[in-house]
């Protein structure tokens, strides 16, 4: 047991929720009071509880302070969050390890840190707090039990057959002999998820499918967070349209509507195997991270690089949307390779780039995507605005491509998509940007929309036809160059040459 300096003794059961004094607690272990909600989410006392919440409304901080406070106020406490990937399960941690460097009346009660296989902190009074990803059907989280769980961006496990799981996990009795709390947390922002919504309305009260007695609900807002500025809030407003304020500033359930892409077939095409073969490669529990495997995880977009090895017996094509801006916004440029010599046809690449200002940053990732994965199509928008960037890659940079017109083809570019979709003929892991713009997708409305992964897959889509179905090298090869004979007919370059 620690050493309990005279402000811990007086604290400590403060934290307790019969004691109603976790605000008090927050502020001397972690420099910070608790908003309302926090301290609302940190008091529930019933097993089941939702937290939907928008951008910015302070879900993360919530999490972190309240079970904090269970782990260092309770003996042999044992926590867990988790989510889809190890970079969300992991942002609490990087918030507590803050707090831990910076307060000395938090450090002393850890016992210790460590950082592998997955974050753990150990604290003194024998309780731990752990944070790895779930995996598919929560396949990392078995063997152990817990007091508590946190099931972080559950929104993105759209089957939600994880929490069945993880339910799972929530039993037995502490090494001291007392039973173990038994809630389980879902903490996300909001998502058609259709489990989602049933397990949040359980928690409402009047609802007609209400059962307050075991589940609560919480909705957190962004104009609910008071450390900001109305000019921040404006800002981020400025940037999304009426229908993305509500599901990513209000924190309510998106009404998507008759968008063309149906869900079940979206969710069909998504499959977390693909995250945990990142997961494993690059943090094992046992032996060094594996080569050829990549990812990049932003903590309020999702990924935005997803990179796996490339294979020898393996083929693929390559297509691009060029632009200068910056992920989530319309005009961020988009990079994806799909393996198209097995069916579902995996997206082993996908970068959404952040342009700053500049095409460079595209077709940096373009010609790497090249050396990298020696495609047999190489597809690139070359109308309009794009014609130079096709110009470039070849004068400047020496990549060939397959110059696409979306003025004459985009129709037949998203038919061949929706086919593909509702054959499930992709296979792309668990990326919020790509789910959601395939989500949205009205091609009534796509000018107004941010749509260009939704516009990279569809080319993938329009060369793939170009191939047989069984397809060797010699022969994707063969095939390669009569799309680049047809393309000769129909588009001349400038000064009378022929594109290649």
């Amino acid at each position: 047991m620690p050493i309990l300096t005279e402000a811990d003794q007086t604290l400590l059961p403060l934290a307790l929720r019969e004691n109603k004094g976790c605000v008090t607690a927050s502020e001397w272990y972690f420099g910070q009071t608790p908003m309302p909600l926090q301290y609302a989410f940190h008091q529930i006392l019933v097993p089941n509880v939702t937290y939907l919440a928008g951008i910015a409304a302070g879900k993360t901080t919530a999490v972190a302070q309240s079970y904090t406070l269970d782990c260092i106020s309770i003996p042999h406490f044992k926590a867990l969050n988790t989510s889809v990937t190890s970079t969300q399960a992991e942002l609490v941690f990087e918030m507590i390890n803050g707090w831990i460097e910076t307060n000395d009346h938090l450090a002393h009660l850890v016992e210790d840190i460590s950082l592998r296989p997955y974050p753990v902190i150990l604290f003194k009074n024998y309780s731990e707090y752990h944070f790895r990803t779930a995996g598919k059907d929560a396949r990392f989280i078995r063997g152990q039990e817990y007091d508590r769980i946190n099931y972080d961006e559950a929104g993105l496990d759209y089957a939600g057959v994880s929490l069945q799981t993880l339910r799972g996990r929530l039993r037995g009795k502490r090494p001291d002999g007392n039973t173990r709390m038994a809630r389980m947390d879902v903490t996300t922002s909001p998502t058609d998820a259709p489990w989602l919504e049933q397990r949040f309305n359980r928690g409402v009260k009047d609802h007609p499918t209400a059962a307050l007695e075991m589940y609560r609900s919480i909705r957190a807002t962004i104009y609910d967070n008071t450390h900001l500025t109305p000019q921040q809030v404006a800002l981020m407003e400025a940037d999304y349209t009426d229908e993305m304020i509500d599901v990513e500033l209000r924190g309510l359930f998106p009404k998507y509507g008759l968008t063309m892409f149906p869900r079940e077939h979206i969710d069909a095409c998504t499959d977390m195997e693909l995250n945990d073969l990142m997961t494993e490669a690059i943090r094992p529990e046992t032996g060094k991270p594996q080569s050829g495997y990549r990812y990049i995880e932003h903590p309020r977009y999702g990924i935005t690089h997803f990179e796996l090895p490339a294979e020898k017996q393996g083929r693929y094509i390559l297509a691009g949307d060029p632009g200068m801006g910056d992920p989530p916004k319309r005009n961020a440029p988009v990079v994806l390779v799909a393996r198209i010599d097995r069916e579902p046809w995996d997206i082993v690449y996908f970068d959404w780039v952040y342009g700053r200002g500049s095409y460079k940053p595209f077709l940096n990732s373009f010609k790497y995507a090249i050396e990298k994965y020696q495609p047999v199509l190489r597809g690139l928008d070359a109308t309009g605005t794009q014609r130079a960037i096709e110009e470039l890659a070849f004068e400047s940079e020496g990549i060939v491509v397959e110059g696409l017109n979306f003025q004459r083809d985009k129709d037949a570019m998203i038919n061949a998509l929706s086919l593909c979709i509702t054959g499930h003929r992709f296979r792309w892991p668990v990326i919020r940007g790509l789910i959601n713009q395939m989500r949205t997708y009205k091609r009534e409305e796509d000018k107004k929309l941010a749509q260009d992964i939704v516009m990279t897959l569809a080319e993938i889509a329009f060369l793939a036809r170009w191939l047989p179905e069984e397809m060797g090298a010699d022969v994707a090869y063969t095939r390669a160059g009569a799309f680049r004979n047809r393309k000769q007919r129909t588009t001349m370059g400038r000064r009378g040459r022929t594109r290649r």
